[in-house]
């Protein structure tokens, strides 16, 4: 049985009131939907426009150029925010802001961010309201020949897409200031609660960076730790605000390229309290290159950096590096995946397909109109697949005409932690499929699913036995060389419900019936999507209740609706049939009161108990063969069973002797 409540509802009946036996509906009567994980659709940076007038789309699982936007340059990082399926709602260059139809928000044309900047904007949505989003802008310190300099530092503009029939505008909050003077970085990444945001800046002149959390509440007081080397000095030390700041997809980690001091470090970033600590440094020996474009491979295992000749506006004398470090070890020992003569290889930022794209130029004149790929970046060294795809070198990413230059989309990274596989349908019974999240540089797959089953699909799809969490692996192998990675799969059992078999209603009373609580979503037969259901009229009640999982569970009940059975005639004569005169087929939970009187209205018998019934006597005596008028009133003491006050029945009943 379900609550408990229900279990006072099972009345106990004469054999006047046995009916043949009743069984609990079949799935057949009502196909529900599949039980699928709860859809966590998170496609907020799978569309991408910068440089110049280039784009790429990633919504439909493999990375297809854009060439539909002739509007915007951003020479350094853009900023692009979609919706959580993908859907384009505006993108910016720190400057100005354009909308879907690539038209400009007319109350966001002169914001603060200056396009020279390493990363002169970043987009986030603020939790909890749907429309609005912070667009975070970084300006560039100007310095003079004696040391003096000015900035507008780091400002914020809240865009909100109700604005212009839901195209969108900055209307109240624009450039509004929160931290000057600054360095030209700035990232963003999830809360440790997976809903809000931390975004993180680094002060000038300081070893200080600036943690603001943005929650339902909104934008809270910096947590400022103090961290690291100090990013300043003078007009000939300026570079030093140059350089890329990524947090980690997992949120663990932030790194930070500091190019005039040729430095990378690594720190260690608690996002429960956005305290920084340092971890490890780099300095880099290669002459005339120095580090700029960062990035963390989508397990936050690897870190990639570009190097690259910073002197100079002709085409560059010494070739740019990428390196990756194994975190494992710290930033020790760099391996050089790659190095390009006559190049400048910048800006750097994993994709939602899970590799990582690279932006090439000479410089801001002379362009380059493709983009470099780690295709594996989870991989150790040049096995990472750096422009190789399927063993052809100089896999280049084409954009089609448009141009990189230094840029690349700077988005919140929570939005590429990319697990090694996903799966679908998370809940007991139901048949799981799996799905690798980078397919490139992959002959084959071989599969633990962690049950003791295996399989050597590319996609397989496995029934597990029981609900629970299972460490499924999966090797990859290309070359002839093997790949392991695992992830956790967590099986939900499905929620409990139990409406019970048959139940009892008394006619013209109404019975709830109760589903389990707490439950994300309730469909009944009825249509009716609460919790309780109340119910007056016989027949067969279903409901699908579906929990926090997105796990969907089934059961039904038949309501019989039945009537009191009170005889119309007795002989109380000592035979043992029909001896009694009671009342039958209640069950035990009520008031219950029982008036007999003669032809005269004298009382000659009373009952406050439904099991003790009249004998037929009076004062010892027996009464008179004769017709006795009877009076009934019931009061229901559950909570389920509601009438309108309590039900009052009257009759007539024969003493036959």
């Amino acid at each position: 049985m379900g609550r408990s409540r229900l279990f006072f509802l099972i009345l106990i009946l004469s054999v006047y009131l046995i009916s043949p036996t009743h069984t609990v509906a079949q799935k057949s009567i009502f196909d529900p939907p599949e039980k699928n994980n709860c859809p966590r659709s998170q496609k907020q940076a799978h569309i991408w426009y910068f440089g110049e007038k280039a784009g790429i789309d990633f919504n439909s699982g493999t990375a297809t150029v854009l060439t539909n936007q002739d509007v915007m340059t951003a020479y350094k990082a853009s900023g692009v925010m979609s919706d959580s399926v993908g859907n384009l709602l505006f993108f910016t260059n720190g400057r100005k802001v354009w909308d879907r139809s690539f038209n400009l928000m007319p109350g966001a044309t002169e914001l603060y961010g200056d396009v020279g900047v390493t990363q002169p904007c970043i987009v986030v949505h603020r939790p909890g309201a749907d429309s609005i989003y912070f667009l975070f802008t970084v300006d560039v310190l100007a310095f003079m020949p004696d040391n003096t300099y000015s900035t507008r530092g780091i400002n914020y503009t809240v865009i909100d897409m109700k604005e212009r029939g839901g195209y969108g505008d900055a209307v109240n909050y624009i450039n509004v200031p929160l931290l000057t003077p600054a360095c030209q970085k700035i990232t963003a990444v999830h809360h440790a609660n997976g809903r809000d945001f931390w975004v993180i800046a680094h002060k000038w002149d300081s070893d200080e960076f600036y943690a603001w959390l943005l929650s339902v509440e909104g934008l809270s007081d910096p947590v400022i730790s103090s961290a690291g080397a100090v990013h300043g000095g003078g007009y000939g030390q300026q570079v030093n605000a140059i350089g890329y700041m990524k947090a980690s997809p997992d949120g663990s980690m932030i790194a930070v390229a500091i190019t005039g001091s040729d430095e990378i470090e690594l720190f260690d970033f608690d996002n429960s309290t956005g305290e920084i600590s340092f971890s490890d440094g780099f300095t880099t020996t290669q002459t005339g290159i120095s580090p700029y474009g960062l990035e963390f491979s989508p397990n936050s295992r690897m870190l990639y950096s570009t190097l690259l000749q910073i002197i100079g506006n002709g085409p560059p004398t010494n070739p740019s590096y990428v390196l990756q470090f194994d975190l494992d070890n710290g930033l020790n020992n760099p391996v050089a995946v790659d190095s390009v003569q006559g190049m400048r290889l910048a800006g750097i930022q994993l994709g939602p397909d899970g590799r990582i794209y690279i932006s090439r130029t000479i410089n801001l004149l002379s362009k380059n109109d493709s983009l470099d790929v780690i295709y594996n970046p989870t991989r150790s060294g040049t096995e990472c697949n750096y422009n190789r795809l399927d063993n052809i070198s100089r896999s280049r990413f084409d954009l089609e005409g448009r141009n990189g230059i230094y840029s690349l989309p700077n988005i919140v990274q929570s939005y590429v932690d990319i697990p090694v596989f996903t799966y679908d349908s998370c809940c007991f019974l139901d048949v799981t499929q799996f799905h690798i999240s980078n397919t490139a540089n992959i002959d084959q797959a071989s599969w633990d699913f962690g049950d003791g089953n295996t399989s050597t699909d590319m996609e397989p799809i496995h029934a597990y036995a029981q609900a629970g969490t299972y460490t499924v692996s999966l090797t990859e192998t290309f070359n002839g060389i093997t790949f392991t990675d695992t992830g956790s799969v967590v099986i939900h059992e499905l929620p409990v419900i139990e409406l019970g078999d048959t139940i009892m209603l008394y006619t013209g009373s109404t019975i709830n019936l109760w589903a389990t609580e707490n439950m994300q979503s309730y469909l009944w037969s009825t249509g009716y999507t609460g919790q309780v259901l109340p119910v007056e009229n016989q027949g067969e009640y279903w409901v699908e209740v579906k929990d926090w999982q997105c796990c969907t569970n089934f059961d039904s009940v038949y309501i019989k609706v039945f009537e009191y059975y009170i005889p119309t005639a007795f002989s109380p004569n000592g035979d043992g049939l029909n001896d009694i005169f009671r009342v039958v087929g209640l069950y035990r939970n009520i008031n219950f009161i029982m008036y007999i009187y003669n032809r005269w209205g004298q009382l000659v018998f009373q009952s406050d108990d439904i099991d003790q019934g009249w004998d037929g006597t009076v004062k010892n005596q027996l009464a008179e063969s004769d017709t006795y008028v009877w009076i009934l009133q019931v009061g229901f003491l559950g909570e389920d069973i509601i009438t309108n006050g309590d039900v009052v029945l009257k009759g007539t009943v024969t003493l036959v002797k």
